[in-house]
C-alpha cells in the first residue's frame, strides 16, 4: 500500500511541477527553402530545375541535376568548347568540379541580385531503348558578382549538348555536358573559377 500511495503522490507532484505538460505550445512559421526541387520524370524538368536553382542559388538542386558519384550506371562528364580561351585543365572535368565551381560561384552572387539562366528551345533526339536522350540547347547565364573589378564573365551565352540519361531511381540526369559554341561559352566561366 505504501509504495501506491508513493507512487500516486510522484504523479502528482510531476503533474504540478510540469503545469505546462498539456498545453500547445505556438505555431512557427514554414521553413522557406524557396521552390521544391521537382524529380525530372521528364527530360525538359531537368533544365527547370537547373534555372530555378541558379535564381535560388541552391546548389544542392542544382548538381542533383547530373549524375553524381552514387549513381554506378554513368559518370557526369563536361567537355570544354573546343577553342575556349582561358581553358588550361589537362583533368576531366567531372561532378567534384562541376560541384566546387557551382558552389564557389553562388559564394560570389548576392542573394539579393542572384542569377538567371535560360534555355532556348533546342533539338531533341531519343536513343536506346528511349532511356537515353541527346539535347542540343542554347543558354544564356547573367550573373551579378558583387566584385565589380572582376574579370570574370558576367553573362555567358551559347550552345551545348546534353546527354541525359534515367538514374537508379528513374529520374532524368545529365551525364554528359559538351559545350559547343558562345560569346563567351559557359566553359570561360567555368575555367574562370576553377
Amino acid at each position: 500500500m505504501r509504495i501506491v500511495q508513493t507512487v500516486l503522490l510522484c504523479a502528482l507532484l510531476l503533474i504540478l511541477v510540469s503545469c505546462d505538460l498539456f498545453t500547445t505550445r505556438s505555431t512557427e512559421p514554414p521553413f522557406e527553402s524557396g521552390s521544391p526541387w521537382i524529380p525530372p520524370i521528364q527530360v525538359e524538368q531537368i533544365f527547370s530545375n537547373m534555372t530555378q536553382a541558379i535564381a535560388e542559388l541552391n546548389s544542392d538542386h542544382y548538381m542533383r541535376c547530373f549524375f553524381g558519384p552514387d549513381d554506378l550506371d554513368e559518370e557526369y562528364i563536361f567537355i570544354p568548347t573546343p577553342n575556349a580561351a582561358g581553358w588550361s585543365l589537362a583533368e576531366d572535368w567531372g561532378y567534384d568540379e562541376e560541384k566546387q565551381t557551382i558552389e564557389y560561384l553562388f559564394s560570389l552572387i548576392s542573394p539579393e541580385s542572384p542569377g538567371y539562366l535560360a534555355f532556348g528551345e533546342g533539338e531533341q533526339l531519343m536513343y536506346g531503348n528511349e532511356d537515353s536522350v541527346w539535347v542540343t540547347k542554347p543558354y544564356t547565364l547573367s550573373i551579378s558578382v558583387e566584385d565589380p573589378g572582376s574579370n570574370m564573365p558576367q553573362m555567358v551565352t551559347g550552345e551545348a549538348d546534353f546527354y541525359l540519361a534515367q538514374n537508379s531511381i528513374g529520374y532524368w540526369a545529365i551525364y554528359r555536358w559538351e559545350d559547343i559554341e558562345g560569346d563567351p561559352p559557359w566553359t570561360e566561366l567555368k575555367a574562370w573559377l576553377y
